[in-house]
């Protein structure tokens, strides 16, 4: 082995072998360490060479430059199947709402992957999308075959522009090739005695429903529940009934039907509440606690007629509740409505903007500003009154 005195400038031992540096414009670059002084120097007479030529180019930087194109290709190799698992599993790792995550699995699953799914993101283009819309389009509803629109292209286009957005923050995409979002547009058959009902029309309902069931129409009224809130309900969440000034309802739970063996779950995103019970409802509300309703206090609130403890599924509770709206001759009046119904009479009564959003569970202030229309409306009706009575 050659002594560090006599080896050539710009190589220099490194224990039993042999480093080369080079010192270009200013700034000294590592060429690497060799086993023999043979390969040093021509490792350091080719540096030279390009330094010379002007085409020298730092390992260092060479090597940035491969792990980049290495990185370039991974990237762009990503298919759009692969990319929507890892998407999904973003979305539950940032706390995402799992009935959310199963909405969005099925629609890729049904209307999304058996046509984009082996496709790589890069290549997917705004045509792609176009026509993948335009086939989900052409589809009839199947809830209302008349309908000239299914419903679904609105729900594809979201979830694909959702995907392909984290996409383009991952740097895997430079721009969605997801176009401006159509309008859904309504394919539900409407109506025609509107979302609203009357009190005579859900105690009709209530009445037409089976006795064990029949406390799961005022409460979702009156107190503002959603379907799966009402099935999650359990004896504990009631306090205070003996007292019509303190008595209260806990929501804490609801019945995923969109999670496997719809299990209990926390409410939508922020929607934990504690809501004041109207009086007139705690007679009928005790009595039921009392007759249908085991003693634990995890007991649910709607149970099977002969086992307590055992919650009844939204399927059966589905099956009686189209019988009891159509007894009461409101035939495609939805479960949902009769929240609907309740906050719009809660908004008449002066309710603010604040307590809409606390009672009904709603983050999104728009949602709940349609209730404040009532209140318009009613302060309208209101002022009609008083200037008849003046005129």
């Amino acid at each position: 082995m050659a002594r560090a005195a006599t080896l050539p400038r710009g190589i220099s031992l490194h224990g039993d072998r042999y480093r080369v540096r080079l010192t270009v414009d200013g700034e000294i670059h590592s060429l690497g360490v060799y086993d023999t002084l043979t390969d040093a120097k021509a490792a350091l007479a080719i540096a030279k060479a390009e330094k010379v030529r002007g085409t020298f180019v730092a390992p260092a930087q060479l090597r940035a430059e491969r792990r980049a194109e290495a990185e370039r290709i991974e990237r762009e190799s990503v298919t759009l199947d692969r990319w929507a698992e890892q998407w999904l599993e973003h979305l539950r790792e940032q706390g995402g709402a799992e009935s959310s995550i199963v909405t969005h699995r099925s629609v890729l699953r049904a209307h999304v992957l058996p046509v984009l799914g082996q496709a790589r993101l890069v290549d997917i283009a705004p045509v792609d999308v176009d026509e993948l819309i335009a086939g989900v389009r052409a589809r009839p509803a199947k809830r209302n075959p008349r309908a000239k629109a299914n419903g679904v292209a609105p729900n594809v286009l979201r979830t694909l522009r959702a995907c392909l957005n984290v996409a383009v923050k991952r740097g895997l995409l430079p721009v969605s090739p997801v176009r401006a979002e159509a309008p859904a547009r309504r394919v539900r058959p409407v109506d025609p005695d509107g979302d609203v009902a009357t009190p005579e029309e859900i105690e009709a309902m209530a009445q037409a429903m089976p006795e064990h069931m029949r406390i799961a129409v005022p409460l979702a009224a009156w107190c503002s529940l959603r379907l799966g809130e009402v099935l999650g309900l359990q004896r504990g969440d009631f306090v205070h009934l003996d007292d019509p000034d303190r008595a209260l309802l806990q929501v804490r739970r609801q019945v995923n039907s969109k999670a496997p063996g719809a299990p209990l779950t926390p409410p939508k995103a922020d929607s934990v509440r504690s809501i004041a019970i109207p009086s007139f409802m705690l007679e009928a509300l005790v009595e039921h606690l009392g007759e249908h309703v085991g003693a634990g206090r995890d007991a649910p609130v709607l149970a099977h007629p002969r086992r307590k403890l055992e919650r009844i599924s939204q399927t059966t509770f589905d099956r009686h509740w189209r019988a009891a709206r159509a007894a009461a001759s409101r035939p495609t009046f939805r479960f949902h409505d009769l929240r609907h119904t309740g906050l719009t009479m809660y908004a008449q009564q002066g309710a603010t903007l604040a307590e809409l959003l606390h009672r009904g569970g709603h983050t999104d202030v728009s949602v709940a500003l349609r209730y404040q229309h009532a209140t318009a409306e009613r302060d309208r009706a209101l002022t009609k009154r008083l200037a008849a009575a003046l005129g």
